[in-house]
């Protein structure tokens, strides 16, 4: 822990909001710096006695009209009030003086503490805050790392090209039994051992492709060969992993009324079909596409697990803590964004569970920007003004915009600040693979947690 003294220098270009004493600050954690602050007694003295004389002018006190009671008679009666309004006054002046006599820039409102004060003394007090840190980043040169790289399926074409034909099908009503394909509309609703319906159970209207995977067998076998008007009552079993707990492991009855049927009409995959999707000339064309689409997509995966790989990596050799309102800033942004989905309902233990899981996260979030922040500045990494014109072009071509409208889209949003650090973090993030030694290895079934 160091110590610094700052003497008041009165080198101001204006009358200064409170005269100051001594300025010292003590650096307990890198990230915290604990202000103390002097305040001469004559500045306390004046701003008591203006205090007094506001709090005088609201007083009504018995034998005198309203704002007429003698100051000894009030000071009597309401000195620890006039005290506090005193204080009220004095330290946030004080303390914006004092943030004139300081080098660093506190990311947090202070914390107030040690308020010492009376008569003939110096006004004392000391402000808590919270700082950005220097981090010094070491080990990323010849760093080790494994990067888990996925290749895409031999048949991942073939299966886009199959997924895009499924959603263009078009469905015919029919008078039959209903089989595998085809698409069911129906009424639910469970039914108790005695096959009497269960309340607040009833589906209306549901609609599913009958043994489609993603629905379960057992629901299929039920409504397989029912024709439109059937009812019928059959039972399902659910897995012990389904996702809804309530409903795992349990086996539950369901009477189901079919009122509709259709069959399912799958267009070929022509040259026709390719043209309907775009300027394709012809599917080998529409199938080249859809490759060259796959290959982007694994390629930036592969690039993210990599990033993630290096910056996990970095962080984990650099142990620093970070400033504990940034965590707690970041962990709120995420909860309100959380709360937002959940249309604002959301229950304060349901809350303090979320803050509760947020925050690891977050702490690893901020140590990430930190890490990437201080070593851009070590590496003496920079975005130049060419780096910043060329990214709006190229988003401008991506966009088919002129560059002026992304210009003026980031200066609308003041954007450039955000941008300039997502380039500047890209940079460095390419240094690190620059000088990292990288393994590839394929990604494992269960991937590690994490690297050293």
């Amino acid at each position: 822990m160091s110590t610094e003294t700052h003497e008041h220098t009165h080198e101001h270009s204006h009358a200064p909001l409170v005269e100051l004493g001594e300025v010292t600050v003590e650096e307990p954690k890198s990230w915290q710096r604990v202000v103390s602050v002097s305040v001469p007694a004559s500045e306390w003295g004046e701003a008591r006695k203006e205090a007094a004389k506001s709090l005088r002018k609201g007083v009504t006190l018995p034998g005198f009209r309203k704002g007429k009671a003698p100051a000894d008679k009030v000071e009597a009666q309401y000195g620890p009030q006039i005290d506090m309004d005193t204080l009220e006054y004095l330290i946030p002046r004080a303390w914006h003086q004092a943030t004139h006599e300081i080098d660093f820039m506190p990311i947090n409102d202070p914390e107030y503490s040690d308020i010492d004060f009376g008569t003939g003394k110096p006004f004392t007090f000391k402000a808590t805050v919270e700082i950005r840190p220097e981090v010094k980043i070491d080990g990323t040169k010849g760093m080790k790392v494994t990067w888990y790289k996925e290749d895409a399926p031999a048949d991942a074409a073939e299966q886009t090209l199959l997924g895009i034909r499924e959603n263009r099908a078009e469905y015919n009503e029919v008078e039959r039994e209903a089989k595998d394909g085809d698409r069911i509309t129906a009424d639910f609703h469970q039914v108790d051992e005695a096959g009497i319906a269960i309340v607040g159970t009833q589906v209306s209207d549901h609609s599913f492709e009958l043994g489609s995977p993603m629905i379960l067998e057992e629901f299929s076998n039920g409504m397989r060969g029912m024709s439109v008007g059937d009812e019928r009552t059959f039972s399902v079993t659910y897995p012990e992993d389904y996702e809804q707990d309530e409903l795992a492991g349990s086996t539950r009855g369901f009477n189901a009324n079919l009122k509709k049927l259709e069959e399912k009409h799958l267009p070929e995959i022509d040259d026709a079909f390719a043209k309907e999707l775009g300027d394709f000339e012809n599917v080998a064309a529409l199938r080249e596409r859809i490759e060259a689409n796959i290959a982007l997509e694994v390629e930036g995966r592969n690039r993210e697990r990599l990033d993630a790989a290096l910056i996990q990596s970095s962080v984990a050799k650099n142990d620093f803590e970070v400033p504990p309102s940034m965590v707690t800033r970041y962990v709120e942004a995420m909860l309100e964004e959380q709360v937002e989905r959940a249309g604002g309902q959301m229950s304060d233990e349901d809350k303090e569970s979320a803050r509760k899981n947020f925050r690891p996260g977050a702490e690893f979030a901020i140590k990430r920007w930190f890490m990437l922040d201080s070593l851009g500045k070590q590496e003496g990494i920079e975005v130049s003004d060419e780096d910043f014109e060329d990214h709006m072009k190229k988003i401008a071509d991506q966009e088919g915009v002129e560059v002026d409208q992304i210009r003026e889209s980031f200066a609308k949003h003041q954007a450039e600040g955000r941008v300039r650090e997502d380039l500047l973090h890209r940079k460095v993030l390419d240094f690190l693979r620059e000088n990292a030694k990288i393994k590839e290895e394929a990604i494992p079934e269960t991937p590690p947690q994490s690297q050293g």
